[in-house]
């Protein structure tokens, strides 16, 4: 049985191989006791990598915050132009991150994104904690006014653009 099945295997791939003028002689008598190789999966033909390419996972896109949103961000005016360190209203909003006065949140996921409104799962660390919330910012006042807003509590914060 094993020997009918590589002589049909050999047939197969010889049919495959040739051109349309390509003649065919097989000596039957010497390929039923002919070993077939086979090759490990990694060197397969260019059948099997054009089928890998396609099946091939693409990396994953960069998660972004919107350049509208990026930028220094206070409270107070005040925030935005201490130089003592003591800005606590302050936040700093660049692609992938909000860095607060003792806190810094990575987007993990977009779960909203529309002109001048982004909604995402945000990462937190902190004060030697870390947890999960998600975040909305909105825009307005010609985009010089962020409106930060959490749920779980539901809490609203307002900043304006710093110069």
């Amino acid at each position: 049985m094993k020997q009918i099945i590589a002589t049909a295997a050999l047939l197969a791939l010889a049919a495959c191989q040739q051109g349309p003028n390509d003649n065919i002689t097989i000596d039957e008598s010497n390929s039923l006791n002919a070993d077939v190789e086979t090759l490990p999966p990694d060197e397969g033909n260019e059948e099997t990598a054009r089928a890998n390419a396609i099946n091939a996972v693409e990396p994953p896109t960069t998660i972004l915050i919107p350049a509208a949103f990026h930028g220094r961000w206070g409270m107070v005016p005040a925030d935005c132009t201490s130089t003592r360190g003591d800005a606590k209203g302050l936040i700093r909003i660049d692609g992938s991150s909000i860095t607060f006065y003792e806190a810094r949140a990575r987007l993990t996921e977009v779960t909203g994104n529309y002109p001048e409104n982004f909604t995402g799962t945000f990462a937190f660390t902190g004060e030697g904690q870390n947890w999960t919330k998600s975040q909305n910012l909105k825009l307005t006042g010609s985009s010089n006014t962020l409106v930060r807003s959490e749920a779980d509590p539901s809490m609203k914060f307002t900043y304006q653009r710093c110069a």
